[in-house]
Protein backbone atom coordinates (compact mmCIF):
# COMPACT_ATOMS: atom_id res chain seq x y z
CA UNK A 1 0.00 0.00 0.00
CA UNK A 2 1.37 3.64 -1.01
CA UNK A 3 2.06 5.92 1.80
CA UNK A 4 -0.44 8.08 1.00
CA UNK A 5 -2.96 5.35 1.08
CA UNK A 6 -1.77 4.06 3.64
CA UNK A 7 -2.23 7.71 5.70
CA UNK A 8 -5.52 7.62 4.67
CA UNK A 9 -6.71 4.35 5.70
CA UNK A 10 -5.22 5.00 9.42
CA UNK A 11 -6.73 8.53 9.47
CA UNK A 12 -10.56 6.27 9.25
CA UNK A 13 -8.98 3.15 11.24
CA UNK A 14 -8.76 5.74 13.86
CA UNK A 15 -11.86 7.60 13.41
CA UNK A 16 -14.11 4.42 13.26
CA UNK A 17 -12.87 2.63 15.86
CA UNK A 18 -13.15 5.76 18.63
CA UNK A 19 -16.56 6.14 16.99
CA UNK A 20 -17.25 2.92 17.45
CA UNK A 21 -16.03 3.04 21.08
CA UNK A 22 -17.76 5.59 22.53
CA UNK A 23 -21.48 5.27 20.65
CA UNK A 24 -21.35 1.13 21.46
CA UNK A 25 -24.20 1.26 24.18
CA UNK A 26 -26.52 2.68 21.30
CA UNK A 27 -27.53 -0.55 19.27
CA UNK A 28 -27.18 0.33 15.58
CA UNK A 29 -25.81 3.74 15.61
CA UNK A 30 -21.43 2.80 15.46
CA UNK A 31 -22.23 0.33 12.34
CA UNK A 32 -24.58 3.81 10.40
CA UNK A 33 -21.37 6.07 11.68
CA UNK A 34 -18.54 3.32 10.69
CA UNK A 35 -20.73 2.81 7.17
CA UNK A 36 -20.54 6.57 6.66
CA UNK A 37 -16.66 6.56 7.27
CA UNK A 38 -16.39 3.65 5.32
CA UNK A 39 -17.69 5.08 1.86
CA UNK A 40 -15.39 8.22 2.43
CA UNK A 41 -12.69 5.90 2.59
CA UNK A 42 -13.16 4.29 -0.86
CA UNK A 43 -13.65 7.80 -2.41
CA UNK A 44 -10.60 9.87 -0.69
CA UNK A 45 -8.49 6.07 -1.70
CA UNK A 46 -9.96 6.47 -5.45
CA UNK A 47 -8.78 10.07 -5.82
CA UNK A 48 -5.37 9.56 -3.92
CA UNK A 49 -4.70 6.78 -6.76
CA UNK A 50 -6.28 9.34 -9.68
CA UNK A 51 -8.85 6.47 -10.34
CA UNK A 52 -12.30 7.37 -10.91
CA UNK A 53 -14.97 6.87 -8.47
CA UNK A 54 -17.39 6.35 -11.11
CA UNK A 55 -15.17 3.33 -12.51
CA UNK A 56 -14.99 1.49 -8.89
CA UNK A 57 -16.72 -1.81 -8.28
CA UNK A 58 -19.33 -0.80 -5.86
CA UNK A 59 -21.25 -3.77 -5.67
CA UNK A 60 -17.76 -5.44 -4.09
CA UNK A 61 -17.60 -2.36 -1.70
CA UNK A 62 -21.26 -1.92 -1.14
CA UNK A 63 -20.54 -5.63 0.01
CA UNK A 64 -17.98 -5.27 2.00
CA UNK A 65 -19.45 -2.18 3.69
CA UNK A 66 -22.82 -3.85 4.58
CA UNK A 67 -22.07 -7.53 4.82
CA UNK A 68 -19.16 -5.87 7.52
CA UNK A 69 -21.80 -3.82 9.17
CA UNK A 70 -24.30 -6.37 9.41
CA UNK A 71 -22.00 -8.85 10.83
CA UNK A 72 -20.22 -6.24 13.32
CA UNK A 73 -23.96 -5.60 14.18
CA UNK A 74 -24.59 -9.20 14.97
CA UNK A 75 -21.35 -9.32 17.62
CA UNK A 76 -22.69 -6.48 18.86
CA UNK A 77 -25.72 -7.95 20.01
CA UNK A 78 -23.26 -10.92 21.40
CA UNK A 79 -20.50 -9.38 22.83
CA UNK A 80 -22.53 -6.09 23.83
CA UNK A 81 -23.77 -7.39 26.69
CA UNK A 82 -20.63 -6.85 28.41
CA UNK A 83 -19.98 -3.37 29.10
CA UNK A 84 -16.21 -2.70 28.56
CA UNK A 85 -15.56 -5.96 26.60
CA UNK A 86 -18.65 -5.14 23.73
CA UNK A 87 -16.64 -1.39 23.83
CA UNK A 88 -13.35 -3.11 23.16
CA UNK A 89 -14.13 -5.73 20.35
CA UNK A 90 -16.56 -3.01 18.28
CA UNK A 91 -13.60 -1.07 18.56
CA UNK A 92 -11.36 -4.02 17.05
CA UNK A 93 -13.89 -4.80 14.62
CA UNK A 94 -14.34 -1.43 12.79
CA UNK A 95 -10.49 -1.47 12.71
CA UNK A 96 -10.57 -4.90 10.99
CA UNK A 97 -13.09 -3.94 8.20
CA UNK A 98 -11.69 -0.79 7.38
CA UNK A 99 -8.57 -1.86 6.87
CA UNK A 100 -10.15 -5.31 5.18
CA UNK A 101 -11.81 -2.68 2.85
CA UNK A 102 -8.82 -0.53 2.24
CA UNK A 103 -6.61 -3.34 1.56
CA UNK A 104 -9.12 -4.96 -0.99
CA UNK A 105 -9.97 -1.53 -2.71
CA UNK A 106 -6.24 -1.01 -3.04
CA UNK A 107 -5.64 -4.27 -4.26
CA UNK A 108 -8.24 -3.26 -7.09
CA UNK A 109 -7.16 -0.15 -7.87
CA UNK A 110 -3.59 -1.85 -8.45
CA UNK A 111 -4.17 -4.20 -10.49
CA UNK A 112 -8.19 -3.70 -12.14
CA UNK A 113 -7.23 -6.42 -15.13
CA UNK A 114 -6.86 -9.09 -12.06
CA UNK A 115 -9.40 -7.96 -9.06
CA UNK A 116 -8.76 -9.62 -5.81
CA UNK A 117 -11.45 -12.31 -4.84
CA UNK A 118 -14.76 -11.77 -4.34
CA UNK A 119 -15.81 -10.95 -1.03
CA UNK A 120 -18.30 -13.04 0.79
CA UNK A 121 -20.29 -12.94 4.24
CA UNK A 122 -18.14 -16.40 5.48
CA UNK A 123 -14.72 -14.26 4.72
CA UNK A 124 -15.73 -11.55 6.41
CA UNK A 125 -16.91 -13.50 9.56
CA UNK A 126 -13.56 -15.20 9.87
CA UNK A 127 -11.78 -11.73 9.39
CA UNK A 128 -13.92 -10.41 12.45
CA UNK A 129 -13.20 -14.00 13.78
CA UNK A 130 -9.43 -13.77 13.87
CA UNK A 131 -9.43 -9.88 14.90
CA UNK A 132 -10.95 -10.81 17.58
CA UNK A 133 -8.34 -13.81 18.69
CA UNK A 134 -5.64 -11.25 18.49
CA UNK A 135 -7.07 -9.08 20.64
CA UNK A 136 -7.55 -12.05 23.22
CA UNK A 137 -4.40 -13.43 22.60
CA UNK A 138 -2.37 -9.96 23.35
CA UNK A 139 -4.20 -9.21 26.65
CA UNK A 140 -4.21 -13.18 28.01
CA UNK A 141 -0.34 -13.36 26.97
CA UNK A 142 0.63 -10.94 29.82
CA UNK A 143 -1.20 -12.98 32.08
CA UNK A 144 0.37 -16.18 31.38
CA UNK A 145 3.84 -14.87 31.96
CA UNK A 146 3.25 -13.55 35.31
CA UNK A 147 1.73 -16.95 36.39
CA UNK A 148 4.59 -18.89 35.27
CA UNK A 149 7.74 -18.87 38.07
Amino acid sequence: MERKSRSITNRASGVAAVLSFLTQPIPGADELLVVGIHYYLVVRLARSRGASVVDLPWRSLQRIVWYGAGARLVGNFSLGLVPVVGMFSNAVTAIALTEYLARWLDEYLEHPDQPPPEVTLDGLKQIFANALKKKKGEATEPEKEREAP
